[in-house]
Formats: structure tokens, sequence, C-alpha cells
């Protein structure tokens, strides 16, 4: 039982990461046309790194605080309508 629990904490250790290797260098990006402003990322995310805002286009999302992000991925999960997507940073920055 105890090489059992050692076993799925190791893995536990081990898929955390590889997640965070896979996520280094990027940040999350809202696709405007796909948003509905629901607001729901902003309620998941920890980091607090989204904000929405609203305009002549409606309501959408945006990422305020970019240091925040740590592309985690809790903001991605919650939107059901595929507005957010993982972007490398340096793609980010450029446009």
């Amino acid at each position: 039982m105890v090489y059992f629990i050692g076993a799925l904490v190791a893995l536990w250790i081990i898929g955390g990461t590889i997640r965070h290797i896979r996520r280094r260098g990027k940040i999350i990006r809202c696709n405007t046309d796909r948003c509905t402003g629901c607001k729901k990322c902003l309620r998941y995310c920890r980091h607090r790194a989204l904000e929405a805002i609203t305009d002549e286009n409606g309501t959408y999302v945006f990422l305020k605080y970019p240091a925040n992000c740590t592309a985690c991925g809790d903001c991605l999960r919650a939107c059901k309508f595929g507005a957010l997507e993982l972007v490398e940073q340096k793609a980010k920055e450029e446009k």
C-alpha cells in the first residue's frame, strides 16, 4: 500500500513538472469573435490576470496582467465557447 501511494505521488509530481515545462513561454489570448462575455473564465482564474471590457462590439475578455498569467489552463477549461487559447508569448508580443 505504501508503494502504491508513493507511486501516485511520484506520478503527480512528474505530471505537474511536464505540464509546467510544456506551458513555459506561453500566454492566454482571447478570440473576441468567440467570446460571449459570460466572464466565467474570470471566476476561474486564480491569478487574476484576466479582465472584461465592454466596448461598441460588446463584452469580451483580455489579458490585463500578463505577468500574473502562469498558463495554468484554468480559464481554458472554464470557457465553453473555445474563446481562449494558449499562444507563444513572443508571438503575442509581436502583435
